[in-house]
């Protein structure tokens, strides 16, 4: 499963705004703001196609957001897949 830790740049005076719809979103989570209009979140996705599109509809409908800008990006591999195998390694 990834997840990305990033930046979310927004309009000052839209930034608690933004805050709501995002703590009301699945697979979102924020931890604070910072100067006042850089949001702190985790994007969690089955995967990366699914955090690519939830950051496109972020940007796209949500009011006042200016930017998303990923800090880190990681990719966890579930145990029942076979990627997550270490016998097949």
């Amino acid at each position: 499963m990834p997840i990305a830790g990033v930046v979310i740049y927004t309009k000052t005076e839209h930034t608690q705004d933004i805050i709501k719809k995002l703590d009301a979103m699945d697979r979102v989570t924020t931890y604070g703001v910072h100067k006042g209009n850089i949001i702190i979140a985790v994007f969690e996705g089955d995967t990366s196609k699914e955090l690519e599109q939830l950051t496109d509809n972020i940007s796209k409908n949500i009011t006042g957001v200016l930017g998303i800008y990923p800090a880190y990006v990681n990719f966890e591999l579930d145990e029942g897949s076979p990627e997550g195998d270490a016998s097949l390694n």
